[in-house]
């Protein structure tokens, strides 16, 4: 068991330039006496030499316990508003023009054939991939769907037949495509067909 920890520290007159380590020994050349392979301290309680972490850039700041600073607390600002894509918002009392004049009213007959709920227009929904199409096909499931305007609609992995309007997967990803084809565009009815006596007879 080596005892250089009960050795004298070289006093900072005879330290080499630039060793501000207090509990350095000297070694060979300008090697301190607790250096250890790979930056380690030989000292108990040390763990890594203070003068291999400054040289690696990984030094420790001096602490005085007895004179700590006390943060100041932080300065809290109001955060500025902003709209849905960041931008700031206009002051309440400043008023300036609108640099984009507002959207011409939609003819009456698409404003007569619009939902009275659907007054705000839904966001755009993403695409299923093939991936999605497989994933839920795999799973075997059915989702049934629920609303005001179309009653009960039911997402299912291939048609069954049953008297109950039914949508696949690739359908509901054909909608979205169209739908999307069509800016401001929604789906404004469901409706399965009644099926005919030679569609039954298949």
């Amino acid at each position: 068991m080596a005892l250089t920890h009960h050795l004298q520290p070289t006093a900072a007159p005879q330290r080499p330039a630039g060793v501000t380590c207090e509990m350095y020994v000297r070694g060979e050349g300008k090697r301190c006496r607790h250096y250890l392979a790979n930056g380690g301290c030989a000292l108990p309680g040390v763990g890594t030499c203070t003068e291999w972490r400054k040289a690696n850039g990984l030094a420790r700041p001096h602490r005085d316990v007895a004179a700590q600073p006390v943060p100041a607390p932080p300065v809290k600002t109001a955060p500025a508003a902003v709209d849905l894509f960041g931008h700031p918002l206009p002051e309440a009392g400043s008023k300036r023009p609108s640099a984009k004049p507002s959207p011409p009213a939609p003819p009456p007959d698409v404003t007569e054939l619009a939902a009275p709920h659907a007054k705000a227009l839904p966001s755009p929904l993403r695409g299923l991939t093939d991936e999605d199409i497989a994933s839920f096909k795999a799973l075997g499931a059915e989702v049934c769907f629920a609303s005001e305007g179309y009653g009960e609609v039911w997402l299912v992995p291939a048609y069954t037949g049953q008297a109950r309007k039914e949508l696949t997967p690739e359908h509901a990803a054909t909608l979205v495509r169209v739908l999307s084809a069509f800016p401001g565009s929604r789906v404004m009815s469901f409706e399965k067909p009644s099926a005919s006596a030679d569609e039954v007879s298949r």
